[in-house]
């Protein structure tokens, strides 16, 4: 059952304020220039407790229990029932505790059960207390869009952790294979190796921890990563990578560009005995990123292994960190893979590396 939150005393306070505007906007609007002011404001204070009757049991029970749920047909139903009551309970209100205590003479003029004042009563307070409900509800209405948003986005915190988490297990699990490899064919190496990874590692660290970090210093990550996989393949690997374009000062969400590379390697090149190759091009504009990553693949291989959690990760990374303004494209061609992701720039992509420089610092 769906309900609306507990009151408070900020809350019970707004609905006081609201009903003493509420009755003298209403004895203002009687009195005009009548100069009775005593006389409709016990009118309206004979009246209260039907309003009350009807707008609470509307806000806090008809509508959370039955609108809210859907259930329209008895929602409506319930609604009449308690809006006839209500408007026999507001009519009584002004013939007992108001004719009959400070105006007995019109009391012969008027009946208690009069069908026509009782209908008049109930249409009457719908439009009033009508008004009070509205108001509620376009509140409510506003506090859970609220709510929803900060829900938002404290999934999509939570969720981009979660992806990153399992990023990094993954890419030190292919890395680690990769040294294991080196240590038995090319020991020579090892010293390299170990220190591209110190610096991949450092990297993974502290600027994979923050929301996004200089594109040189994501641009520096990957050639770490291609500096480990060239000492791997030696001489059976052709290796290009182009950067063009103003790189300096933009920012990226960290670990974003290296699944592309990686998959490259794992899907493609590692199962190429000979001649292969990867051409990776970056280019930037003060609008648009475009990382397009291309390699080699034997024609006649079989299926590939399983994509693992690298590429799926980064699609998910994208629809959070870039919603309605990236695109991935991926081509699986007869001898060749190509990967292509554009991402369009906004300011907000753009800030002072000072800022960037202390979040660092701050996490050493």
């Amino acid at each position: 059952m769906t309900h609306f939150q507990t009151l408070s005393y900020q809350e019970i306070t707004i609905h006081i304020v609201a009903w003493l505007c509420y009755m003298n906007l209403q004895i203002l609007a009687t009195d005009q220039f009548e100069h009775q002011y005593i006389d409709h404001l016990l009118i309206a204070l004979s009246e209260l407790p039907a309003q009350l009757l009807f707008t609470y049991t509307t806000l806090y029970w008809l509508i959370p229990t039955y609108l809210l749920t859907l259930k329209y047909v008895t929602f409506g139903l319930l609604t009449l029932v308690v809006l006839a009551v209500s408007g026999v309970l507001y009519w009584q209100g002004y013939y007992y505790l108001f004719l009959a205590q400070f105006d007995p003479a019109q009391l012969d003029q008027e009946n208690p059960w009069d069908l026509h004042r009782l209908v008049l009563s109930s249409f009457y307070m719908l439009c009033t207390s009508g008004l009070l409900i509205a108001f509620h509800m376009i509140r409510y209405g506003f506090r859970q869009q609220q709510l929803n948003q900060q829900l938002v986005i404290v999934n999509q915190a939570v969720e981009l952790k979660s992806l990153k988490d399992q990023i990094n297990p993954h890419f030190l699990f292919n890395t680690l294979n990769n040294l294991y490899g080196l240590t038995g064919s090319n020991p020579d190496k090892a010293g390299e190796v170990v220190l591209r990874l110190s610096q991949l590692m450092q990297y993974m660290l502290y600027e994979g921890s923050l929301t996004k970090v200089p594109l040189f210093k994501e641009i520096e990550y990957l050639q770490n990563y291609l500096a480990l996989e060239r000492i791997r393949y030696g001489k059976g690997l052709q290796l290009a990578f182009q950067i063009s374009g103003p790189t300096e000062k933009l920012m990226i969400a960290p670990l974003l560009l290296l699944p592309f590379v990686e998959n490259a390697f794992k899907h493609g090149l590692s199962r190429q005995l000979g001649d292969a190759w990867l051409q990776i091009q970056l280019n930037v504009t003060h609008t648009q990123l475009t990382f397009k990553v291309e390699n080699s693949k034997p024609e006649l291989a079989g299926p590939a292994t399983s994509p693992g959690i690298g590429l799926p990760n980064v699609a998910k990374r994208l629809q959070l960190i870039y919603p309605d303004r990236h695109r991935l494209r991926q081509l699986n061609g007869v001898g060749s893979f190509l990967s292509t992701l554009t991402i369009g720039l906004t300011a907000d992509d753009y800030c002072l590396q000072k800022g960037y420089e202390n979040q660092v610092f701050a996490r050493r």
